[in-house]
């Protein structure tokens, strides 16, 4: 896992996204890819849910490192009722937004937070967490790009 973590780090770096971007510009980011997990979930749809939860952890990991949270990811969370995790990282995701660029605790608790339940949604679907994050990393590792008012915009996509 701590691999996979410096390659996102080495592929955001190459890509100007650690300093050339802001956290809020991750924030933006991140709450698409949680758009697109909660479309998964919703269509009941394990492809799109595996893709999902590996984008959330890339830009959470790029989130981290735009914070300047050097400390090792540790997550570890409990919950009985599935539905409750949803809500939890509604709440988490609230709680990063706000926080940003000014109190650094509460971003690394929740982004922990989040990473605990991407975990958990994925062993709920029956989907490996650490292949989840592989997957997404190996989409994105030879994307090529262009930073456009500080949002990476792929290849493909200009």
């Amino acid at each position: 896992m701590q691999q996979l973590i410096k390659n996102i780090e080495q592929w955001a770096e190459n890509r100007n996204l650690i300093n050339g971007s802001t956290p809020q510009k991750q924030m933006l980011k991140l709450m698409e890819e949680f758009g697109e997990l909660c479309g998964g979930i919703a269509r009941n749809n394990p492809e799109m849910i595996k893709d999902a939860i590996g984008d959330c952890f890339v830009v959470l990991v790029i989130l981290r490192k735009q914070c300047k949270l050097d400390e090792e990811l540790v997550y570890d969370i409990h919950c009985d009722n599935f539905q409750d995790y949803i809500t939890s990282v509604i709440s988490s995701l609230a709680q990063i937004n706000e926080s940003l660029g000014w109190d650094n605790i509460t971003v690394e608790c929740e982004i922990s937070a989040v990473v605990g339940w991407l975990d958990y949604i994925a062993e709920y679907y029956n989907l490996n967490f650490q292949d989840c994050i592989a997957h997404a990393y190996d989409q994105i590792k030879d994307r090529k790009g262009k930073m456009i008012d500080g949002v990476f915009v792929k290849e493909e996509d200009l």
